[in-house]
């Protein structure tokens, strides 16, 4: 399989083989839409998308994201912080088999159907301004959301996990 070492990541076509020409094209976001495999082997790994639109802005789909090794911690805002400083443009962070989500959401980073045990990390990663919206069953943090509000959903997620429950007091 081809490997192209782009920005420090490892690249790779996710469900095909893909040649160097092919891979970096896609990266551009001028080829077809197709899920690469990124991997920085100390740090991260996890699958993603890019697409061009209309207007020629970059977008990207995260699909799969797992933190490497013993030292994690900030390893994850680190690689959102990456995506955003590679790619410009918006950055979607959602299940595969959910739907896009909405023009509406243009700017940032979009966060859509956290599961329970992503729900802490998306709602630290709201309250520091890198993410710029959290949808789904579980929670609807957006620019509307109020100080009081986010501190409700912080407590609703921490009581599931009570080593959390002081640090969101």
């Amino acid at each position: 399989m081809t490997e192209v070492c782009w920005k420090d990541l490892i690249w790779t076509g996710a469900d095909k083989e893909l040649g160097i020409k092919e891979v970096l094209t896609i990266l551009k976001g001028y080829g077809p839409l197709e899920v690469l495999h990124f991997e920085n082997p100390s740090k991260y790994r996890g699958e993603l998308s890019v697409w061009l639109d209309e207007g020629g802005s970059r977008h990207v789909s995260l699909f799969h994201l797992e933190v490497l090794g013993e030292k994690r911690r900030g390893l994850g805002r680190d690689f959102l912080r990456c995506l955003r400083k590679i790619f410009g443009g918006d950055v979607y962070v959602q299940d595969p088999g959910q739907p896009s989500v909405t023009d509406e959401m243009a700017g940032g980073i979009h966060v859509q159907n956290p599961n329970r045990e992503s729900a802490l990390f998306w709602i630290r990663m709201f309250e520091e301004n890198l993410v710029q919206s959290v949808e789904g069953d579980l929670m609807d943090l957006d620019e509307d959301t109020t100080a009081e509000e986010l501190e409700e959903v912080k407590r609703k997620f921490a009581l599931g996990y009570p080593h959390l429950q002081a640090s969101v007091r």
